[in-house]
């Protein structure tokens, strides 16, 4: 800047109003300094910058499975917010593993980043404390925390399920299953658990008694869409249709790949034989015959408000921890 200054026989003041905007520069010195801005090639030094600041104006987002358009929807509504205050979002894919996700947080940690927003690929953030101190800026989204107190932004799980179950019941469907792919290790992560429970109060609420035989639900890790055809969805499909079921709800889309593909690869009808309602919104779901019903959530709403709840803690406000819920929305098609 004294350079540019120098050349432009102005202030390093007025160079820095006419670079931050900051104050009207008269416009013959204005000229004077962009001309030697392009002269000198200067171009400001953002690490300088985040130094006198004591911000990098950078927020992470350490996602569980970016094989997945849901994560890459919350993605978006993130990086459209953050945008507005100035922010630029960094984005890291755990896949499904704690290590992973463990080692990304200590690192955008110690790179100096503003704040993370986080969906877990584990349940237990206890290790959390160990690696950022007591105030710094988190916000979960999708997964609930154990054991770490932060803002976290989810779905109405339980709400959910229990609307797609209680539909099924009014179509006169009483036999119902439920299959999912989870990703809690040895226990069945909080999500899935509150669908599980939906579903089942819904049977409960019908006067229906749940069948345990008629939950399918198992843990996965990361599998590529075009692999998923005939995995373990694929084999519970089957194993649910000898309870038997006449609908099934899936827990998520990773599930409703084998889970349709059973049925079609069996001429099993949709809906006529087997119901199926699954949760999030594929571009695919909208492409079969018949096109699946889905309870769809809202990815980017999910996003907008993760980033702004981390917005409002990275500029100091003094608010109490949050659990928002939004709600999804059934979308009826053809299964």
């Amino acid at each position: 800047m004294k350079d540019v200054a120098k050349t432009a026989g102005v202030s390093v003041t007025s160079v820095s109003h006419v670079l931050n905007r900051t104050r009207f520069v008269s416009d013959d010195v204005t000229r004077r300094i962009e001309q030697a801005i392009h002269v000198l090639d200067f171009k400001p030094n953002p690490i300088a910058r985040n130094l006198r600041s004591g911000k990098s104006k950078l927020i992470g987002f350490i996602v569980s499975n970016l094989e997945s358009y849901f994560y890459v929807n919350i993605a978006k509504g993130i990086e459209k917010t953050a945008g507005l205050y100035g922010y630029r979002l960094l984005l890291i894919d755990s896949a499904e593993n704690k290590k992973n996700e463990m080692d990304s947080i200590e690192a955008l940690y110690l790179q100096g980043l503003d704040g993370l927003i986080i969906a877990p690929a584990n349940s237990n953030f206890e290790y959390l404390k160990k690696i950022v101190t007591p105030d710094y800026p988190i916000v979960f989204v999708d997964r609930q925390p154990l054991n770490y107190n932060a803002d976290t932004i989810l779905l109405a799980n339980f709400e959910a399920s229990y609307t797609a179950v209680k539909y099924f019941i009014s179509m006169n469907y009483r036999d119902v299953g439920f299959l999912s792919f989870h990703f809690g290790g040895l226990e069945i992560d909080k999500t899935m658990q509150e669908r599980i429970d939906g579903y089942s109060q819904a049977l409960r609420d019908a006067g229906i008694t749940p069948n345990p035989d008629a939950v399918k639900v198992i843990s996965g890790a990361p599998v590529a869409m075009n692999e998923l055809q005939h995995t373990e969805s694929y084999t519970m499909m089957s194993q649910l249709l000898k309870v038997p079921v006449r609908a099934v709800l899936c827990g998520n889309n990773l599930a409703a790949v084998g889970a349709y593909s059973y049925l079609k690869d069996h001429h099993i009808r949709i809906p006529e034989d087997v119901s199926m309602i699954t949760f999030d919104d594929e571009v695919w779901f909208r492409l079969t015959t018949p096109c699946i019903s889905s309870m769809v959530q809202p990815a980017e709403s999910l996003g907008v408000l993760a980033a702004q709840r981390i917005m409002n803690r990275i500029e100091g406000k003094e608010l109490p921890f949050e659990c928002f819920r939004l709600k999804a929305e059934m979308v009826l098609r053809g299964s």
